[in-house]
């Protein structure tokens, strides 16, 4: 099972404080930040770039990808290896691009209720088990 929550930021001491303190192995936790994908830009980056196309194409005005795209994508692919539903996903990666940070924990399913204490003591917003 994973559980899942939403932080305002990237900083995870008072969550891993708070799995210490419960006695779980921090090596379960893992997290998606606001950054993560900035490195599927590539190719949708570089359309936006006038090139040796002619000079007939004005990049951003039609046609070929736009930067955001490739970011979608990398943390639908991201969020998705967590184990959350399709149907929960897209909430997810509005939270992420609205700043939020997942924090995700891979528990077993004797240890789920004190990894959600964890969480919920650490004041992670929207905690939810899947």
């Amino acid at each position: 099972m994973v559980v899942l929550g939403l932080s305002q930021s990237a900083d995870n001491h008072a969550l891993r404080a708070a799995l210490s303190g419960a006695g779980l192995s921090l090596d379960s936790l893992t997290q998606v930040e606001p950054d993560d994908g900035a490195d599927a830009l590539g190719s949708g980056a570089d359309s936006r770039l006038i090139t040796s196309d002619g000079g007939m194409s004005v990049p951003g005005l039609g046609g070929g990808h736009s930067g955001g795209v490739g970011r979608h994508e990398s943390l639908v692919d991201r969020l998705g290896d967590l184990g959350i539903p399709e149907s929960e996903l897209d909430n997810f990666v509005e939270a992420v691009e609205r700043g939020k940070t997942v924090a995700a924990y891979f528990a077993k399913p004797d240890n789920v209720d004190k990894v959600v204490a964890a969480f919920n003591g650490a004041n992670l917003g929207n905690v939810r088990t899947f």
